[in-house]
């Protein structure tokens, strides 16, 4: 049992992805709303560039000085997420971040290259999914392991559904080397 599954509270289910309780579209349109009061395109609104968007009805100080976690005189996208996004978690507020900012950031991390050995491995933790031995991972099959691990069936299917690449409704072993790649499990 992973280390996750022993801290899980009772009756609770772990979750795969990156995803965030907010919505990316909702996160997308405060990056607009930050464009538009940032006039000189730096990345910083300060209180003029707020007073002249004129976006809160006479109130542009009061929501400055709200906004202006840091007090250092400006404001930034991280700063409006942080205020508008007060319950995310530091895991959701980098995904909201990213959404936000996709043009900055650290580049991608290179994929994981198995070794030999590695690969062997892999292949018994592939045969060990395919229960039924015909070759694939079938949607059934990885339902099945992942519950027992306990993991949320929906989470599941949705990366079965990314990892199956062809859509023939199986995942083969290449498809199942590749997840490993991209998901460092």
């Amino acid at each position: 049992m992973s280390m996750a599954a022993r801290h899980a509270a009772p009756g609770t289910k772990k979750r795969l992805g990156e995803g965030a309780k907010y919505s990316r579209a909702d996160v997308l349109r405060l990056r607009e709303i930050f464009d538009k009061h940032d006039h000189d395109n730096n990345g910083r609104v300060t209180i003029s560039e707020l007073l002249a968007a004129n976006a809160f009805k006479n109130h542009e100080l009061a929501v400055f000085r709200m906004l202006d976690v840091n007090r250092n005189g400006y404001l930034t996208f991280n700063e409006y997420l942080r205020r508008l996004f007060p319950y995310a978690n530091d895991r959701e507020f980098k995904v909201m971040l990213a959404w936000g900012m996709p043009h900055q950031g650290p580049p991608p991390e290179p994929l994981f290259e198995p070794t030999s050995r590695q690969l062997e491995e892999i292949k018994m933790l592939f045969n060990m999914m395919d229960r039924n031995r015909n070759g694939v991972i079938e949607v059934n099959e990885l339902l099945m392991m992942a519950q027992t691990c306990g993991y949320e069936e929906t989470d599941i299917a949705n990366l079965f559904k990314k990892t199956d690449v062809d859509m023939n409704g199986s995942i083969s072993f290449n498809e199942f080397v590749q997840l490993v790649r991209t998901s460092y499990i």
